[in-house]
C-alpha cells in the first residue's frame, strides 16, 4: 500500500511513520512537509491509497489541501491528524476515513487500516454493459444518475461518465440507500452532496439542483438523517 504523510512537524511525522510500520502489511510511505509538496507530487503522477493530513500547519491548511487532493485523486482515502476535534464535521464532508487526535495512539491508527479494509470489502457495486464491454462501478464513487432521452448517464467522482441505453428507473432501482432522487430524472449520491437549502442542493463538484417542490421537505429530511447517521458512526469510534 502506498501511503503519504503530510505534516510540518517532523517529530510527529516520524512517530506516525514508526507506528504505521508496527502494523502488519506491505507499505511504502512518503513524507511531505506541507500541502504544496504533496499536491505537486500528485499532479506529477504520484498515487496514494491513503494520505494522513495534518490540519493545523503554518502554510496551507490541511482541510484545504484535502479538498484539493479530493479533486486530483478522488479514490485516495484521507485520514486527518490534528490537536483538536473542531473540524470533525468538516472531515465528514470530505469523506475522511478517520479523524485522529494527537497524540495518536497505536490502537487509533490500527482502526484506520481496519476501516479501510471494511470499506473495501463492503463497497457496493453497479454493473453496467456498454456495447460489448462490462463495467463495474463502485456506488460510493457515483455522483449522479440522470435521464437523457432514451439513455441514462452515470457520472463518477473521477469525471468519467457512462451513457447506457436503459431506462432511468431501472438503473435507479439498483442503487443503494445513499442515493436520493432530487428531481425528475436526477438521482444524487448523498455522500457527494455538500450543501442543502430550502430549495436546492449542491454536489462536491459545484453543480446545483432545484429540489422537487412536491418532495422538497422529504428530500431535506432524508439528507439530514443520512448525514446525522454518518456523523454518529464516526463519533462512536473517535
Amino acid at each position: 500500500m502506498r501511503i503519504a504523510i503530510m505534516d510540518d512537524d517532523r517529530e510527529d511525522s516520524r512517530k506516525l511513520l514508526d507506528m504505521i510500520f508496527n502494523i502488519q502489511g506491505d507499505y511504502r510511505v512518503d513524507q511531505y512537509p506541507d500541502g504544496r509538496a504533496l499536491l505537486d507530487a500528485v499532479q506529477r503522477g504520484e498515487s496514494y491509497e491513503l494520505v494522513f493530513c495534518d490540519i493545523y500547519m503554518e502554510a496551507k491548511n490541511g482541510m484545504e489541501v484535502a479538498r484539493q487532493l479530493r479533486q486530483l485523486a478522488p479514490n485516495t482515502r484521507i485520514a486527518f491528524t490534528t490537536v483538536s476535534r473542531d473540524h470533525a464535521v468538516d472531515a465528514y464532508s470530505i469523506d475522511a476515513v478517520h479523524y485522529l487526535v494527537k497524540p495518536i495512539r497505536q490502537e487509533d491508527l490500527t482502526e484506520v487500516f481496519r476501516r479501510l479494509k471494511r470499506k473495501t470489502e463492503q463497497r457496493k457495486t453497479l454493473t453496467i454493459r456498454i456495447d460489448h464491454a462490462v463495467n463495474v462501478l463502485y456506488q460510493d464513487e457515483i455522483i449522479r444518475v440522470e435521464s437523457h432521452g432514451h439513455n441514462t448517464v452515470i457520472t463518477c467522482a473521477d469525471d468519467s461518465a457512462y451513457s447506457i441505453r436503459k431506462p432511468f428507473y431501472e438503473i435507479d432501482a439498483l442503487l443503494d440507500e445513499s442515493f436520493i432522487q432530487v428531481k425528475k430524472g436526477v438521482t444524487l449520491n448523498m455522500r457527494h452532496i455538500v450543501r442543502m437549502t430550502f430549495r436546492d442542493c449542491t454536489t462536491k463538484e459545484g453543480t446545483s439542483y432545484l429540489l422537487r417542490r412536491d418532495r422538497a421537505k422529504e428530500i431535506r429530511e432524508r439528507y439530514y438523517e443520512f448525514v446525522k447517521n454518518e456523523l454518529n458512526e464516526e463519533r462512536e469510534t473517535l
